[in-house]
């Protein structure tokens, strides 16, 4: 009778987490892996579930993490004259110290039964996996990387002004090698860093975060009928991604209390 007492607590206490855990993934729109599930485990219910039992419940529940999508747009838009690229001064040491780091980038999204094109640019701290500034335009050109600078720049610029020495990391595409995005750079004292050509691992830290964007991102994308509906989810996602998203390599922290933790203790 207590072996069979003991074991009907623990299914309820499984069907209790396998409750949560379908609070989650609601939250978040997708799978998770079993160290996802811990950190919001712990940070939505304070509780703290071995990563052993998550998996066993995961295979109950027939779920399987959903593997960030492969950005196929890489590769499409690079620099062919290698001689004018500046050289890669970070050698994927990302980790030195907040707002020091910041990897940039340019992705495409598409919304709506035609598949609608848009391009998305941002640059992202990559000690504190925080997204600075973005933006979400039809076309490909400098401005999309202005934009997005500016509005890193009106929200963060004077944590950046202040920070010793930091250094934008790129790819080689033609925009982020132009004498515009240079000199916008210079004008603050940023050091400019290009990655390694056909080296996705030299810019990793924002090329994660777009493969984890797609995986949640568009298929729901599919449902807008304009483009201000998908800057309206885009936007979602990535303030949602800083300030509720929590993060097992960031102490259990979203990227901004992160921030903050480093800052203040």
């Amino acid at each position: 009778d207590d072996e069979n007492s003991a074991a009907n607590r623990k299914r309820a206490e499984d069907e209790q987490y396998k409750e949560k855990m379908r609070q989650i993934m609601k939250k978040l729109s997708y799978v998770p892996g079993e160290r996802t599930f811990r950190t919001f485990l712990w940070r939505l219910f304070d509780l703290n579930l071995g990563r052993k039992r998550i998996s066993r419940l995961m295979k109950e529940m027939g779920l399987h993490a959903n593997t960030p999508r492969k950005d196929a747009y890489k590769g499409q838009a690079k620099h062919d004259h290698l001689c004018t690229a500046t050289d890669n001064l970070v050698s994927q040491n990302f980790r030195i110290a907040p707002r020091r780091i910041l990897c940039t980038d340019i992705t495409y999204l598409y919304y709506g039964p035609m598949r609608s094109l848009l391009y998305l640019c941002v640059f992202k701290d990559a000690y504190t996996k925080e997204i600075l500034g973005w933006s979400l335009q039809p076309n490909m050109t400098t401005g999309l990387i202005r934009e997005a600078y500016d509005r890193m720049m009106k929200k963060h610029g004077t944590e950046l002004k202040s920070a010793p020495q930091v250094i934008i990391q790129s790819d080689q595409g033609s925009q982020f090698l132009s004498t515009d995005f240079s000199q916008l750079l210079e004008d603050e004292s940023f050091i400019q860093s290009v990655s390694a050509r056909a080296n996705s691992q030299d810019n990793a830290p924002v090329e994660s975060f777009f493969g984890r964007m797609k995986t949640v991102l568009l298929d729901m994308m599919k449902l807008c009928r304009t483009a201000a509906d998908a800057q309206r989810m885009t936007d979602g996602y990535i303030n949602a991604y800083n300030d509720e998203h929590y993060q097992y390599n960031l102490a259990r922290l979203t990227p901004h209390e992160f921030y903050l933790y480093t800052m203040t203790g």
